[in-house]
């Protein structure tokens, strides 16, 4: 993901944020350590955006992640190669078996289907008959997607998950507070739509904030939580 598109996922799940919270949150032009200073009345405050994954985590991040982005970047180009044969938005969901092999079938039944002649909302499914089925439908906007990094397991125990994170973003606590002053909050954003993000928080669990003043949960698209600081003996 390019920095310019992930400063603007980050802007993006900030705004949710305070909507979530029925605030009105005044954010300063993009930057780095931390993600924002932003103004709310007369009081400022620092926050960092960190989103959150299931499964195995290595230097280059969420492994479950990096899989569904290269998902994604395939049927992007397919989406492209399609729309520079005929230029219409479609809704396009990919089930099943997504081989090279497979996916190579997908643009040629498109094209067979003449959909630039059919009705908005005109729907048909694609099978390739090697375990991949393909739901299309003509649609208003364009949405491609995976339909098998969409539905899976759910984490209701992320505790760790959450630690880790807290621990992971302390560590640049100083740098932040020189910048944006001594209240910095951290937003850990479960993405929830991706099986990647999948976390649901049960009960009240609390956690050690690491000198961040305030640590937010988002299961986007859900509400934000505000997580309990753990009382130190």
């Amino acid at each position: 993901m390019t920095r310019p598109i992930q400063k603007n996922r980050e802007r993006f799940f900030a705004e949710q944020t305070a909507l979530s919270f029925g605030k009105t949150w005044n954010f300063s032009d993009d930057r780095e350590h931390p993600d924002f200073v932003i103004a709310e009345g007369s009081q400022s405050f620092g926050l960092e955006v960190c989103e959150v994954f299931m499964g195995p985590q290595g230097r280059a991040g969420s492994a479950m992640k990096a899989k569904e982005s290269t998902t994604q970047r395939r049927v992007n180009d397919l989406r492209l190669e399609y729309e520079a044969i005929a230029s219409i938005p479609l809704s396009v969901k990919f089930v099943g078996d997504m081989s090279a092999a497979n996916m190579s079938t997908v643009v040629s039944a498109l094209v067979a289907e003449d959909l630039p002649s059919k009705p908005t909302g005109h729907h048909f499914i694609f099978d390739s008959h090697s375990g991949l089925r393909v739901h299309v439908r003509k649609a208003l906007r364009p949405d491609w997607y995976s339909v098998n990094d969409r539905v899976g397991f759910v984490d209701r125990n992320p505790g760790e998950i959450i630690t880790a994170a807290i621990e992971k973003k302390a560590k640049e606590l100083t740098r932040y507070k020189a910048a944006a002053g001594p209240d910095v909050r951290l937003l850990l954003v479960a993405d929830r739509i991706q099986n990647s993000g999948k976390l649901m928080l049960e009960g009240r669990p609390a956690f050690d904030f690491q000198g961040f003043r305030a640590v937010y949960l988002f299961p986007y698209p859900e509400s934000v939580i505000i997580l309990d600081e753990a009382v130190s003996s």
